[in-house]
């Protein structure tokens, strides 16, 4: 690489100077040399004017079409080159929008959409809107009462609006599973299951995640359409053939089988659960979820006559 590829902002040549609009069109477009790649990248990661021009190219709706953003090439030929050069290889270009990310925080991209829905649990509020246990979701919170499906803007809470729509951007079209997984996990918290369930379902016949597998029962439990509690008992039993420690699937198959009339299943599944997790609150829920499934069993009845008698009231 030559020094020419690289000028400062005041317009004297450095090798530790910004690199010249030729050299980040050919690193967008692939062309650049490893040895130039990597120059690029260091710069990027520490020059935030550079690393500022070189993302907003991303952002123009005519780039996103493959066309010149005219008025910013007009204010800025700089990036306007760069647009221009970018509209051949916007797919590559993407990609070196995650290397630059990951030199800069040595985090990939991915990990924004994790971040978003960290948040988004965070934000969820003191109960859940559905009866399932998510991956994505790990805060324990009690089932809400039923009220009325979807939240509008208005209603949410403004931390909640925030959070998701942190996910809706990180998901950007819902093209992965993994974001069409988190836009769900948005949709379950909103109250908004159908929506929930048609961005994940058709995902369902074909992948073998685990995670996906839960995540998708747990959507068709929340819509509860015809059919759904079967469909979601089959891919929790799948999702468990793959990793039968996923304590979550075994949640959920019992709440998918009590739902489609096995209690049997469903006592199995949450018996099993406990082995896997007997001390957190949902190990809690899933022991009251066994006394309401069995509120005859005469083993049950002792149990709560023994607890009444060792209580200071029964003494």
């Amino acid at each position: 690489m030559t020094a020419t590829h690289f000028v400062m902002h005041n317009g004297r040549g450095s090798d530790d100077g910004c690199p010249d609009a030729e050299l980040l069109a050919s690193y967008i477009d692939g062309r650049a040399t490893p040895a130039e790649r990597a120059r690029v990248e260091a710069h990027l990661a520490r020059c935030e004017d550079c690393y500022f021009v070189f993302t907003e190219t991303f952002q123009e709706p005519g780039v996103q079409a493959g066309l010149p953003a005219a008025a910013d090439v007009n204010r800025n030929p700089f990036r306007g080159k760069i647009i221009r050069r970018a509209a051949a290889g916007l797919a590559a270009a993407a990609a070196v929008v995650v290397a630059v990310q990951v030199y800069r925080t040595g985090t990939p991209q991915g990990s924004t959409l994790v971040a978003a829905l960290q948040e988004l649990d965070a934000a969820a509020g003191p109960n859940r809107t559905y009866e399932g246990r998510l991956t994505t979701a790990p805060t324990y919170r009690p089932v809400a009462a039923p009220v009325r499906s979807g939240l509008s803007n208005v209603d949410a809470p403004l931390s909640l609006r925030d959070a998701a729509l942190k996910v809706e951007t990180a998901a950007q079209k819902g093209q992965t599973p993994d974001e069409r997984r988190a836009l769900s996990a948005v949709y379950l918290t909103r109250g908004q299951p159908q929506r929930a369930a048609d961005i994940i379902a058709p995902l369902a016949d074909t992948t073998t995640d685990p995670a996906m597998l839960n995540d998708t029962a747990v959507a068709l439990l929340a819509r509860k359409g015809e059919g759904d509690a079967k469909r979601a008992q089959t891919l929790l039993q799948r999702a468990i053939e793959r990793e039968p420690k996923r304590a979550e699937a075994w949640f959920n198959l019992g709440l998918a089988a009590e739902a489609a009339g096995d209690t049997k299943l469903a006592r199995v599944a949450w018996q099993q659960y406990l082995t896997l997790d007997s001390s957190s609150q949902w190990a809690v829920e899933v022991r009251g979820r066994l006394e309401k499934l069995d509120p005859d069993d005469p083993s049950r009845r002792r149990m709560q006559m023994r607890k009444l008698d060792n209580s200071p009231r029964g003494r």
